[in-house]
């Protein structure tokens, strides 16, 4: 009969601890789901995605302005040789554009990526604002960035 008594003991108390241990998880998942609404309805929080997306906006522009002046310099370059088959061009000027285009490329590479965080960042703070109104600062950041 004891030992009978000892088996109930021990599953009456692995209940209660998995119980317990639940509500730990559900209290806590609970709570953090309130620090990140509080989180999101403050305004370091509203200060922070300004800041990001004006330095991305700026990133932006910056790499859009070497992509314009690299392709004005690949362009001019072209020209120099213009009569002449780019076969019959010395090796050094090849390699030259070469070079230059692979630079543009790069360029080209990094603007995609930087857009992308753009958008995908965007629509995310879209999102957390879905049910209230979008802080006003923000909203000459929300745009959306064609990939080139």
């Amino acid at each position: 009969m004891g030992n009978g008594r000892n088996v109930l003991a021990v599953a009456g108390l692995a209940v209660l601890l998995a119980g317990g241990i639940t509500t730990c998880v559900v209290v806590d998942h609970l709570w953090s789901g309130s620090r990140q609404t509080r989180r999101i309805a403050t305004p370091d929080y509203v200060l922070e995605q300004y800041k990001w997306f004006k330095n991305q906006s700026s990133a932006l522009d910056q790499v859009d302005a070497q992509i314009s002046s690299t392709t004005a310099e690949i362009d001019n370059y072209k020209k120099d040789f213009a009569d002449v088959p780019r076969v019959n061009w010395p090796f050094d000027a090849r390699e030259e554009l070469s070079r230059r285009e692979s630079v543009l490329r790069g360029f080209i590479s990094h603007r995609n990526m930087l857009a992308k965080d753009y958008n995908a960042r965007t629509s995310d703070v879209t999102a957390n604002f879905a049910e209230g109104e979008k802080p006003k600062e923000l909203a000459p950041f929300l745009r959306t960035y064609e990939v080139k």
